[in-house]
């Protein structure tokens, strides 16, 4: 845990008693809605992952990617505390602990998913793609066995499920890095356009690689947009007040963050050390 981390654990509970009583007296918004972003869940921290969202669970709403898209269009009012639950790349993971934990506690998730991942059907293949693009500079060594891809049977079992799947390029490219419109258009457009065929539903939702505000740029936004309804950043923060569909804020959470840490983050403790970061990509849309 890093120096900030530790401070902002520190100050969680009074903080959220400060804003518990702004609430009571009006002064707070009682309205949330925010994104959770997950990545791999080992098998050793799947017990953990299930306490943090019996956790939440308590004071929290979890919603659909349905229910999210019409409150961030405005279709449907923000009332109470609202959670999505999303998980990035489309590792193995992911289904199963939909299936094992997701499932019986009726919370549905958005999957964003590499297309280039999903073609794979060979496992050492999948760690080698792993070790270039989604985890570059990790060494195929370094790697546990359980990482590996969703392939498309999985993707179509998440949807028979209730769950959403979602885009995240073509092969974990930093958007910011490619040269071209054509290569844009590969990783962004192509890519989801591959993953609607081979699940035969519409894929409304993109999530950008790396997520940071350095990962993406106003010639990559401008294409998602041609293509997308929602577009998902990793920058902490709220989507009530006036956020742009295609700026959406998410809280990157590990599946062994303490309860501490996790509440200063949907509490929004860390908000403001993301202001700048949030005034860049609000520019970025307008």
């Amino acid at each position: 845990m890093s120096f900030r981390q530790q401070i902002f654990s520190g100050l969680y509970l009074p903080f959220k008693t400060v804003k518990s009583i702004g609430r009571f007296l009006g002064i707070v918004s009682p309205e949330s809605l925010r994104v959770l972003l997950y990545h791999d869940i080992p098998p050793n921290q799947q017990e953990h992952f299930a306490a943090q969202l019996r956790w939440l669970a308590r004071s929290w709403n979890f919603v659909s990617a349905v229910e999210f898209g019409e409150m961030m269009s405005g279709n449907r009012p923000i009332k109470g505390r609202n959670l999505l639950l999303t998980f990035d790349d489309g590792f193995a993971s992911n289904r199963v602990v939909a299936e094992k934990i997701l499932n019986p506690m009726r919370i549905p998730a958005l999957f964003f998913v590499v297309s280039g991942f999903a073609e794979l059907d060979n496992f050492n293949t999948a760690q080698h793609f792993i070790s270039d693009n989604i985890l570059p500079g990790t060494p195929v060594t370094e790697l546990p066995d359980h990482l590996y891809n969703m392939n498309w049977n999985d993707l179509s079992a998440l949807l028979e499920q209730g769950h959403t799947i979602g885009a995240h390029t073509a092969n974990h490219k930093k958007l910011t890095q490619l040269d071209t419109d054509e290569e844009r258009t590969g990783e962004i457009i192509t890519s989801a356009n591959r993953i609607s065929t081979k699940l035969g539903v519409p894929i409304e939702h993109f999530a950008y690689t790396f997520g940071d505000i350095n990962s993406i740029d106003k010639k990559a936004l401008a294409v998602t947009r041609t293509r997308f309804k929602f577009v998902y950043s990793g920058i902490r923060g709220s989507n009530t007040k006036d956020v742009s569909p295609f700026a959406i804020r998410r809280d990157a959470i590990a599946p062994q963050n303490s309860v501490s840490q996790l509440g200063s983050f949907v509490e929004g403790l860390s908000d403001p050390y993301y202001m700048a970061d949030r005034k860049k990509i609000d520019d970025l849309v307008q």
